[in-house]
C-alpha cells in the first residue's frame, strides 16, 4: 500500500528475542529525541498512534520468577529507597546491576537483588552440570554447545530476554483474537512495549480492553502514551 511502511522480525536469534528491521530501519530502536519518529503517523483520518509500555518490565518478570513482591506503584521508586537516589538514577542503577556487575554490597542491602544473586548462581550451576537450560513458559531448551563465551551474568541476560519474549508471546496469543475484529491495528512489537494504530471509532473501551489483557491481572502495569 502506498505510503505504508512495513517491518519484519527475525526470530532465529540465540535467545529467541526477535530482532526487527525493514529496509535498513530498526523500528525497535528509533531515536526518541531527534525527530526520527515524526514521519510515522496513523493510517486513519481519525486515528492516532498509541504506545503501551510495561513499567519496569524486566525487574517485574524476574521478581515473579524469584518470588519477590514489589509494592504497588513504580518499581524504580521502590528501588530508589534502597539506593538513596531519585527515580532516573534508580532506573539506571537497576539496569546496570541487572545486566552488568552486581556488587556484593547491593546484594546485602537490597532484598530483590539478594534473590537475583542466588538465582544467577543456581542457574549457572544448572547450566554447567546439565549443559543446557530450559525456558519457563514454552520449555525451550538452550544448549551450551550453541552458545559461545558464556559466563553467569551473560547467561542470566539471555534468560531475561527469553522470559520477556515468551511472556509477550503468551499475552499476544490472548490479545490478538480479542482485537481482530476492531478497526484499530497492533502495528509494532518492541520488547517491553506495543504500538497500536488506534481508530477513534473503537473508543476508550478498546484501549481499556487492550491494557487489561496486557497487564495480566495487574501483574505487569502498563503506561499508555
Amino acid at each position: 500500500v502506498e505510503g505504508m511502511v512495513y517491518s519484519e522480525y527475525n526470530i532465529y536469534t540465540s535467545t529467541g528475542r526477535p530482532s526487527n528491521r525493514f529496509g535498513g530501519t530498526n523500528f525497535a530502536a528509533l531515536n526518541k529525541t531527534d525527530g526520527s519518529r515524526k514521519p510515522y503517523v496513523s493510517r486513519f483520518k481519525n486515528g492516532v498512534l498509541v504506545e503501551m509500555d510495561f513499567d519496569g518490565y524486566h525487574l517485574r518478570l524476574i521478581a515473579d520468577k524469584v518470588g519477590y513482591k514489589f509494592p504497588e506503584g513504580s518499581v524504580h521508586e521502590h528501588m530508589a529507597k534502597f539506593y538513596g537516589c531519585d527515580y532516573e538514577e534508580s532506573k539506571q542503577k537497576s539496569f546496570q546491576y541487572l545486566y552488568g556487575h552486581l556488587p556484593i554490597e547491593v546484594v546485602q542491602i537490597n532484598p530483590f537483588f539478594s534473590k537475583v544473586y542466588d538465582f544467577i548462581k543456581d542457574l549457572w550451576n544448572e547450566y554447567k552440570s546439565k549443559e543446557f537450560i530450559v525456558s519457563d513458559i514454552y520449555n525451550r531448551q538452550i544448549y551450551k554447545k550453541n552458545l559461545s563465551d558464556m559466563n553467569a551474568n551473560k547467561l542470566f541476560n539471555y534468560i531475561i530476554q527469553l522470559m520477556e519474549t515468551e511472556s509477550n508471546m503468551r499475552v499476544l496469543t490472548k490479545l490478538i483474537p480479542k482485537i481482530k475484529d476492531d478497526k484499530s491495528k497492533l502495528i509494532l512489537y518492541s520488547y517491553d512495549s506495543f504500538l497500536f494504530d488506534f481508530n477513534m471509532e473503537d473508543g476508550l473501551d478498546y484501549l481499556k480492553k487492550v491494557k487489561e489483557i496486557l497487564e495480566q491481572d495487574s501483574k505487569f502495569p502498563v503506561k499508555v502514551s
